[in-house]
């Protein structure tokens, strides 16, 4: 059930929307169900990893997302509120926080899920998929690709894609999900969700697991030889390279102990990185042309870092992006109508009195 009010604000009318949209709907109830299902399954595998990892990602959660968003909503009011931003961010806050609240317990509650998974899979299913992935790069591109990126990209460009894969991503991961949760569209909400869980579990876990590999950075620390020697010497030569060795020695030191971390795992197909923001690059086309070209150039950054930074195959970016698409393509088709539908009567009442945080392509 939803309660709708109008209230007055000093920057015009408002609403307060008291709805557990999540669960207000039977595709929102398929989807807690799903996502906590995930998590108690991986739980009831991993039970001591799980809970060490929940910890560990505790202290993100209620310190870090609350400055997210606070940044956040500071940008939405000076778009859409600039002449009482304050006012737009307690009204903001008033309105979706019972909404909001439950959606992120659940992505706190699966990215535990997915760090745990991922920390597993060498156990489950030993890494073997590299040399497949890495001949299938030299097939398609004649040569390591990771070689193509580095002869025309270098020097302080590389300062670029590397703040962008390494920081600019996981900003652009969980503000788009606190965005969601506040957001008012609640069908638009309801895919976007279904479609990052479908993601999170078809290809961090599933895909993930079935072809278990680690990447061009681990390839010679793990099967041997010196077939990316050239990599590790072209990342040096950047200059910028040594955050990338630096982390790879932090994932290879928990795989190696087997000790639960944060950011921990050690798999390569397919890319994380590039499916996140595939998805993201999909969500922000729905907002109009701007946005589309923003989040498509950021995309393909990323797709472009996830070979250059030595993290990836080409194949791993171009498998996430076919996956991701086929994924926003039948939430869509299943997901959005049933969603429009049910939540009509509410979505109708809340663009007639005007929520906080309006679609950035209609202003």
């Amino acid at each position: 059930m939803s309660t709708i009010s109008e209230q007055r604000s000093g920057y015009g009318p408002s609403v307060v929307l008291h709805d557990l949209d999540i669960a207000s709907t039977r595709s929102g109830w398929l989807l807690t169900a799903l996502c906590l299902t995930y998590a108690v399954l991986v739980f009831c595998l991993w039970p001591d990893r799980y809970v060490e990892l929940a910890r560990s990602y505790a202290a993100p959660f209620i310190f870090f997302l609350p400055m997210l968003l606070a940044g956040g909503l500071g940008v939405a009011a000076l778009m859409f509120a600039w002449r009482n931003p304050a006012n737009f961010m307690l009204g903001t806050l008033r309105a979706r926080w019972i909404g909001a609240a439950p959606i992120i317990l659940l992505f706190y509650l699966c990215i535990t899920a997915f760090t745990t998974v991922r920390i597993a899979i060498p156990d489950m299913v030993p890494f073997h998929a590299d040399r497949f992935l890495a001949d299938f790069d030299v097939r398609l591109l004649g040569a390591d690709s990771w070689i193509w990126e580095h002869r025309f990209v270098s020097g302080p460009v590389s300062a670029l894609i590397f703040w962008s894969y390494e920081y600019c991503w996981v900003l652009q991961w969980f503000g788009t999900v606190l965005f969601v949760a506040f957001w008012n569209n609640a069908a638009g909400r309801l895919r976007y969700l279904w479609a990052l869980a479908l993601t999170s579990i078809l290809c961090g876990a599933v895909l993930a697991t079935l072809l278990s590999s680690v990447g061009p950075i681990f390839y010679d620390q793990l099967y041997g030889g010196n077939r990316f020697a050239g990599l590790h010497a072209a990342l040096a030569a950047t200059g910028y390279g040594g955050s990338v060795e630096t982390y790879a020695a932090y994932l290879m030191g928990i795989h190696a102990s087997g000790r639960p971390e944060l950011g921990g795992g050690i798999t390569a197909m397919p890319s994380m990185h590039v499916a996140f923001v595939t998805l993201n690059a999909f969500f922000l086309t729905g907002f109009g042309r701007r946005w589309a070209i923003g989040g498509w150039s950021f995309a393909a950054l990323i797709l472009f870092g996830s070979v250059y930074t030595g993290w990836h195959y080409a194949a791993d970016g171009y498998v996430s992006i076919l996956v991701v698409s086929l994924i926003w393509y039948l939430t869509g088709r299943f997901v959005s109508p049933n969603a429009s539908q049910l939540s009509r009567a509410a979505s109708e009442a809340a663009s007639d009195i005007g929520l906080p945080i309006p679609d950035p392509a209609r202003t």
